[in-house]
């Protein structure tokens, strides 16, 4: 009877852990678009596939076109937190985009070409990259979080956005905000900053030019 209740208490176990993950294989693709307050976590690896854990493991969607990898949830789950987490494993991306409340990190550190961040709708994006271009959007409440090494920069913040990039470095960058939002860089050679109503850059790593253009409250100020 014992043997029977611990074979019982064995299977159960494991209906529970297979349970508590859902994995996806996945076409290729270079782009990713998340939406709807979920949270992603990104992994390079030799295959592409996510594994979905958490409340609504089930009600997460992934559609693939053109490329491009949508992850979401049924619409009434946008705003609503939970426990829910995408492990996203991907061969090769080129562009990351967080909307709707959504998380991103790509917590381990990624070397490629170049690479675009998008973060809008009040989004996130954290990650340790080493990469020849960068281009980064933080819009409309938007914040992006990049660490490691950026040859180039290419910033366009917008209504509220935050870049921060202090220990991200860079020979030059160009940045422009409007419309409120803040901006901490790194660069060692020039820095080509327009900044219009409220938006702020703070500058590190003393670069050799720093080419400002201000109108309306913006600042650009040099951090040693």
């Amino acid at each position: 009877m014992k043997n029977l209740i611990m074979v019982f208490a064995i299977l159960f176990s494991g209906t529970l852990l297979s349970q508590e993950e859902i994995t996806h294989q996945l076409e290729s693709f270079s782009e990713v678009k998340v939406y709807n307050g979920l949270k992603l976590n990104l992994h390079y690896a030799d295959e592409n596939k996510a594994v979905v854990t958490g409340e609504k493991r089930g009600d997460v969607q992934f559609e693939i076109e053109d490329g491009i990898l949508k992850v979401k949830t049924n619409i009434d789950n946008i705003w609503k937190e939970d426990n829910t987490k995408v492990d996203l494993y991907f061969k090769f991306i080129k562009n990351i985009d967080a909307r709707q409340n959504s998380s991103v990190e790509l917590p381990e550190l990624y070397k490629t070409e170049v690479l675009n961040l998008e973060a809008s709708e009040g989004a996130e994006i954290y990650a340790e990259i080493e990469v020849q271009d960068l281009s980064v959007k933080s819009l409309t409440g938007g914040e992006v979080e990049v660490k490691g090494k950026a040859e180039t920069q290419d910033v366009k913040i917008r209504a509220g956005g935050q870049y921060y990039a202090r220990y991200l470095d860079s020979r030059n960058i160009s940045i422009s905000i409007s419309a409120g939002g803040v901006a901490d860089i790194n660069a060692s050679e020039k820095v080509d900053a327009k900044v219009r109503a409220g938006g702020t850059v703070n500058v590190y790593g003393n670069p050799e030019i720093i080419d400002k253009d201000t109108l309306f409250g913006g600042k650009v100020n040099r951090k040693n």
